[in-house]
């Protein structure tokens, strides 16, 4: 039972009391996504809960949780998938131990463990290597990341910090990661670390050093640092530092841009981009729509605020790659029917409580494939009021209007930052890596033109954010000259790399509104 003054926000009683929530916008009342029910003791309905919610939500006690204001004794029930979950379902699929016939733990001399941290999760791998030298894969693991209650982009996040959140940002993600970290130690009985490498987006790894976030909020967005560090594990963690920590030496991998981080050089790197002799494109499908292009010589990146729809946020009924979240959707007409048959495929097989991000891109792909949306986005007049319903039994889970104009707005700045990016020149292959990119199946996204290039061989990279950032892992256990050796790999990364800017490009907003149909 928590007590609290009449007037108190609950978003502001939850938090006292350290009970973790989500708050895509921020708390600020602009998405309708932090929903609770009150069982007694309902405030009346704000300007935003009528915004969002319908009458009948209203009168069952539904409110949104960031505007409610507590006027008398209450109970609440919050929805599933907004109090902090156990694992994170990264692209739809559970992230498991790699190997299962490791060594065990005891014969192991050294233990160290790579980490990504992501926008919207953090994903670990934590290896050992036994005194000959030999490394192991033990496992990789996720976890949500927390500052998610501060919003669901960076741009929320370095608003926050600028008025006085730093701190709570600071300590939100330094307890994840110890969090996950003592999840994936505990799991194989390992005691000590020796070695962690981290990466992650530029406003990601500066809040986790606590950096001042204000150059990367406006032009001409300089970041405070993107040189690779080398610290303690006491520099993070303080005198709260875990025993098992107490000897670790922590390597944070360099960035680029305020916008294209040490998570994009990681890709780069584990892809061995450089050095291939055919042109590639690689994008990270995600938040902050981060690519890179290679054309065979030189190296060009870029960035764009592709929001958070690729990961669900902004959908009516979005949500999380958690069990229970629709991952995957076919639709078809039987000839002798009028009437679409919806089929879908959710995380561990759970009933659909709601939709991630890969669910939603098939989902608008299958409408438009089947003629339910018009090549502007436009529902069918049948479903134009409601939205398309994905269910018929159970929770009711509907593809709405404005959610396929979020996916719009997703895709069309994908797609006009890749023809900044790639002036003309069409890329042999295009590799999508990131979550989502984990489970693509580029035949299933073949109408929401996403790319400018269609013909190009698209495929889900195998490469990622982390394996890039395990690389580093596996030479820092090894010893100082291996470890040397990546960073220096890593540094001629960031110097060959071109940023394209897209603020000052007379052609992106041209190129946006176009890719705004299907």
């Amino acid at each position: 039972m928590l007590q609290a003054p009449r007037g108190k926000q609950l978003k502001g009683l939850l938090s006292d009391a350290g009970i973790k929530v989500t708050l895509p916008c921020a708390g600020m009342g602009r998405c309708g996504k932090c929903r609770v029910r009150f069982l007694k003791g309902a405030p009346k309905a704000s300007f935003q809960d009528k915004s969002f919610l319908s009458e009948k939500e209203i009168e069952d006690g539904v409110r949104l949780l960031c505007r409610a204001v507590l006027t008398e004794d209450a109970e609440i029930v919050l929805e599933e998938g907004q109090l902090k979950e156990e694992k994170i379902y990264a692209a739809g699929k559970m992230l498991k131990t790699m190997k299962k016939d490791n060594p065990a733990p005891e014969t192991m001399s050294n233990f160290g463990v790579a980490i990504d941290i992501g926008t919207t999760t953090i994903g670990l791998m934590i290896i050992g290597m036994n005194p000959q030298g030999e490394q192991y894969i033990y496992g990789v693991f996720s976890g949500t990341n927390h500052q998610r209650s501060f919003g669901a982009d960076v741009i929320s996040r370095i608003a926050a910090a600028g008025e006085g959140h730093g701190d709570e940002l600071f300590c939100l993600i330094r307890d994840d990661i110890l969090e996950l970290i003592e999840n994936a130690l505990a799991k194989f009985g390992v005691n000590k670390l020796d070695v962690i490498t981290i990466t992650g987006n530029t406003t990601m790894l500066h809040l986790l050093r606590g950096y001042d976030v204000t150059g990367l909020g406006r032009f001409p967005y300089e970041p405070y640092s993107l040189k690779p560090e080398k610290i303690s594990a006491f520099d993070l963690w303080g005198n709260d530092i875990p025993e098992y920590l107490r000897h670790a030496r922590v390597l944070i991998m360099p960035g680029i841009s305020a916008f294209v981080g040490a998570d994009i050089v990681a890709d780069i790197y584990a892809a061995n981009m450089i050095k291939k002799s055919y042109s590639e494109l690689l994008i990270d499908l995600g938040t902050n729509g981060e690519m890179a292009f290679w054309d065979g010589s030189e190296l060009f990146v870029t960035s764009t605020a592709a929001g958070p729809v690729f990961e669900a946020g902004g959908i009516s009924c979005g949500m999380a790659a958690v069990p229970g979240a629709i991952s995957e959707v076919y639709i078809k007409r039987p000839p002798d029917s009028g009437r679409f048959e919806v089929k879908l495929g959710t995380i561990l097989n759970k009933e659909p409580v709601g939709i991630c991000g890969s669910g939603v891109l098939e989902a608008v792909s299958e409408l438009v494939r089947n003629k339910i949306i018009d090549e502007t986005g436009l529902l069918t007049e049948e479903y134009f009021s409601e939205g398309f319903p994905l269910t018929t039994e159970g929770k009711e889970i509907r593809l709405t209007q404005n959610d396929i104009r979020n996916v719009q707005l997703g895709k069309a700045a994908l797609y006009a930052a890749q023809k900044e990016l790639l002036k003309e020149k069409k890329p042999e292959y295009i590799a999508v890596c990131g979550g989502y990119g984990a489970c693509l199946m580029a035949e299933k996204l073949r109408y929401l033109k996403l790319f400018p290039y269609e013909e190009s061989h698209v495929f889900a990279s195998p490469y990622s954010a982390l394996s890039g950032c395990m690389l580093l892992l596996k030479a820092a256990l090894k010893g100082t000259s291996e470890e040397e050796k990546i960073i220096a790999e890593l540094d001629d990364i960031v110097k060959r790399a071109h940023v394209v800017e897209l603020s000052n490009k007379d052609n992106f907003t041209e190129n946006y509104v176009e890719a705004m149909n299907f």
